[in-house]
């Protein structure tokens, strides 16, 4: 067995071999198991490469004794280490450990707690320019990233300023109605395991005024309101130049008018797109429902010339005639089946086998009926029809009935098609009913 041979499932054979012609699907067989194996042992090879580190770092560390366990800084939680142990006695075994995160001592908690004093109240400003000039909801933070402490929030005054850091401008217009300043004292509290500090400031709440933005909008409505009321009996607002003592200039804006249509035209291109292959799957449709219709008509015409003493090839003729002439009087109009047959006869004119042109036939048409048409006509070529006479009968008796059934299902989607237009019907007469006899109960 070769090694391409491996990786090729017998299910990948059989899907090659309809994908492909013979000749060429021995060749895509190799070609599929080849890639297969390519990237197989290519995968192996790079994660091979990957490990190889990791291996050589267990190889060093078992070949020298540990000294130490190295914690995990704060915030990363503690962790698991195997290890294998060894005693002087002989005695080797497996062993899990785990392994707090590092603690920190009372030294660094109260150097880091100073740190922490100048960065916590410049981080819970927020929008607000200082803490002499609170305006705006306070950033009061439980973590501040890089130290260990849990922090608390408390304020003297809580029904100004929340412990979250939200300010009730009620109660402040209430407190400082003239908005000189309302002092508030804030406590932070820095928590770290049994280690508990304090952290103190006052904060300076004012009422919150208009921003810039908020103004400059203002004035800009104002001297439009302005020259408005100045042009009334003209035929045009002549627009300011200048609002709150700045120049000024005004443009039209946008409609975006073009990327609407565009958008149009993309979802439009889309939808031709789509119906153009929701037709195409329609005329597939439509031609297998053809050809499954024109078998029982086809089967027909074969058992009246067979039973007239004409051979197989000479029905398939006579039967290509017809057609054509039809054609011409434009009494068939295009009929798929019977355009396989003409291309049949072709090929048998072209020099091509009898037998093979019914099987590219039957290949082309793709149906069960056709397949089993195709082996009574081969039968009667290879036999000389013995027989084929009961096998006729049974076969047209048999297309009787599934035209039968093709008949009733048609009929089934007609009802189903329909259903809408009968809803519509009863809608329009619902409404000629109702609505005079509700103007005359108005009346």
């Amino acid at each position: 067995m070769r090694l391409y041979e491996i990786f090729v499932q017998k299910k990948s054979r059989m899907y090659i071999r309809q994908l492909y012609s013979p000749k060429e699907a021995g060749r895509m067989i190799r070609r599929f198991g080849s890639k297969k194996a390519v990237l197989f042992f290519g995968i192996i090879l790079v994660f091979a490469a990957v490990s190889m580190p990791f291996f050589i770092s267990d190889l060093a560390g078992v070949s020298d004794p540990l000294k130490s366990l190295e914690r995990n800084e704060y915030g990363k939680g503690s962790r698991t280490a195997s290890l294998h142990v060894v005693s002087e006695d002989g005695y080797e075994d497996d062993i899990r450990i785990g392994v707090d995160e590092r603690q920190y001592t009372e030294d660094e908690l109260e150097t880091m707690s100073r740190e922490i004093d100048g960065i916590l109240w410049e981080t819970i400003l927020g929008e607000n320019p200082g803490m002499d000039n609170v305006m705006y909801d306070l950033t009061l933070p439980s973590k501040i990233k890089g130290y260990p402490f849990e922090i608390t929030w408390k304020s003297d005054q809580p029904l100004v300023l929340g412990s979250n850091g939200t300010i009730k401008t009620d109660r402040l217009k209430e407190k400082d109605p003239n908005d000189e300043g309302f002092i508030v004292e804030l406590v932070a509290t820095l928590k770290y395991g049994d280690h508990t500090e304090d952290r103190y400031s006052n904060v300076i709440l004012r009422q919150a005024g208009r921003s810039d933005k908020d103004q400059r909008s203002d004035a800009i409505s104002g001297v439009i309101d302005k020259a408005d009321k100045n042009s009334r009996t003209q035929s045009a607002i002549i627009l300011p130049e200048e609002a709150a003592g700045k120049k000024i200039r005004f443009y039209k804006t946008s409609s975006k008018q073009g990327w609407i249509i565009l958008l149009i035209g993309a979802a439009s291109a889309i939808i031709v797109i789509s119906s153009k292959d929701r037709k195409l799957k329609e005329e597939a449709d439509e031609r297998r429902k053809q050809m499954q219709c024109d078998h029982p008509v086809i089967l027909n015409r074969y058992m009246l010339y067979y039973m007239a003493g004409m051979n197989p090839r000479a029905i398939w003729y006579e039967i290509c005639r017809r057609y054509e002439e039809e054609s011409k009087q434009n009494i068939a109009g295009r009929r798929y089946a019977y355009e396989e047959m003409i291309a049949a006869r072709n090929r048998m004119e072209e020099g091509c086998a009898e037998l093979e042109s019914y099987d590219l036939f039957a290949a082309r048409c793709d149906d069960i009926r056709f397949r089993s048409f195709i082996n009574f006509v081969k039968q009667a070529v290879i036999t000389g029809g013995r027989g084929l006479n009961v096998i006729l009968y049974e076969e047209m008796e048999k297309a009787r009935r599934e035209k039968l059934a093709q008949v009733k299902v048609s009929a089934s989607e007609a009802e189903t098609k329909l259903l809408l237009p009968m809803f519509m019907m009863l809608a329009v007469v619902l409404v000629i009913v109702m609505v005079p006899a509700f103007m005359g109960l108005n009346g």
